[in-house]
């Protein structure tokens, strides 16, 4: 019930050594998982056709401002934009093609499998994104392998702008003060069934931090009508790592509180981070700054239909945001944005993002597409 597909994205990706490094290490990691498919019935492994999808976002980035840097190794994370001053082809990782496949196992259960890689010029295509196996049931869902950090992406909930890129990755860093990760390639997820509109998520990473600790991450939301809210907790993340390179400690955490209101002529959202740092765990190295304690960040976002499309806007606060050396950077940012629709799978936007603490900006301007 697992086939092999060669996939040819013209100018988008391509295939070479170090794709099919990532590709084998994963499939190693991938065929574990799958070994669960094996036990079922052979009936049971006439799986239904794969559905293909994916997102198309193309455009181009630019920023402004005497202290926008265009060197990516530039320490201060507040800088790293892309292209600095100049103009270039959007990079991020909105674009997208997925494979997902179902089975029905009858008394109401059934076997997922998804792969989702990125899109990117400038990279070589790989199931970057997802892939797992997971069991749906009555009991929720259960999945297992590679797929988005839990606390991590439920900023998607308060973030006003549809594609990655503007504001979300600094709503991403304050989301994470400096812990979380972005995609957890060993994990077991799972999902409650919806009770009274209560959903609560469960996340376990094996080995998902630089030194090989294990985290645990905790999720409850609630969704009534146009009024929606959620709070988790991530721990630990981040230990001491062999380079020297800057961390967190074993106890570091992340406490998220969240909430949402659909006014019908506009949306409101908002939400407040506590991330906390564990500098002086044994495991961290004294050459490190010692900064420490419980920092209380928030995001804001502004949501106003129009004719054809919709206005944005979100304001991002934290003192929780640390490069790799340990500097302390913190964030004050704002950003404008529009969506205009073209269809319900197309959009046009133009989004402009002002940094408060580098004086400096970035702006985002293409087309959206779903297939």
């Amino acid at each position: 019930m697992f086939y092999k597909a060669k996939v040819n994205v013209s100018h988008a990706c391509y295939l070479n050594k170090e794709t099919l490094h990532h590709a084998k290490d994963m499939n190693i990691k991938f065929k574990k998982l799958l070994l669960l498919s094996l036990t079922l019935p052979l009936p049971l492994l006439a799986a239904q056709p794969a559905t293909v999808y994916g997102v198309l976002d193309i455009g181009v980035t630019g920023g402004f401002g005497s202290h926008i840097a265009a060197n990516p190794d530039n320490p201060d994370i507040r800088h790293n934009w892309g292209s600095g001053n100049g103009t270039d082809i959007r990079q991020n990782y909105t674009s997208r093609l997925g494979f997902t496949a179902t089975e029905d196992l009858e008394g109401g259960n059934n076997l997922e499998i998804r792969l989702e890689g990125t899109l990117d010029k400038n990279k070589s295509f790989y199931f970057d994104r997802q892939s797992y196996i997971a069991l749906n049931g009555s009991f929720g869902s259960v999945r297992a392998g590679r797929t988005r950090d839990l606390i991590n992406g439920i900023a998607s909930r308060v973030d006003p702008f549809t594609n990655d890129g503007l504001v979300q990755d600094k709503i991403l860093l304050a989301q994470q003060a400096g812990i979380g990760i972005f995609r957890i390639s060993n994990s077991i997820t799972w999902v409650t069934p919806t009770a009274n509109g209560f959903t609560g998520t469960a996340q376990y990473g094996f080995n998902s931090t630089p030194t090989g600790n294990n985290a645990i991450k905790l999720l409850l939301t609630y969704d009534d009508g146009p009024f929606g809210m959620h709070a988790g907790i991530d721990r630990p993340s981040r230990s001491a790592t062999t380079d020297g390179s800057f961390t967190l400690g074993p106890n570091a955490h992340n406490l998220i509180l969240g909430t949402f209101y659909n006014f019908g002529s506009f949306k409101l959202a908002g939400e407040l981070i506590q991330g906390k740092r564990d500098m002086n765990a044994a495991e961290v190295s004294a050459t490190l700054p010692k900064e420490d304690g419980n920092r209380l960040g928030w995001i804001t976002s502004l949501r106003v239909p129009t004719t054809n499309g919709e206005i944005k806007m979100v304001l991002v606060k934290s003192d929780m945001v640390f490069n790799k050396y340990g500097i302390q950077q913190p964030i004050r940012e704002i950003g404008f944005g529009y969506e205009h629709y073209l269809s319900k799978q197309t959009f046009l936007y133009l989004q402009l993002g002002l940094e408060q603490r580098s004086n400096g900006g970035h702006w985002h301007s293409g087309m959206l597409t779903r297939f």
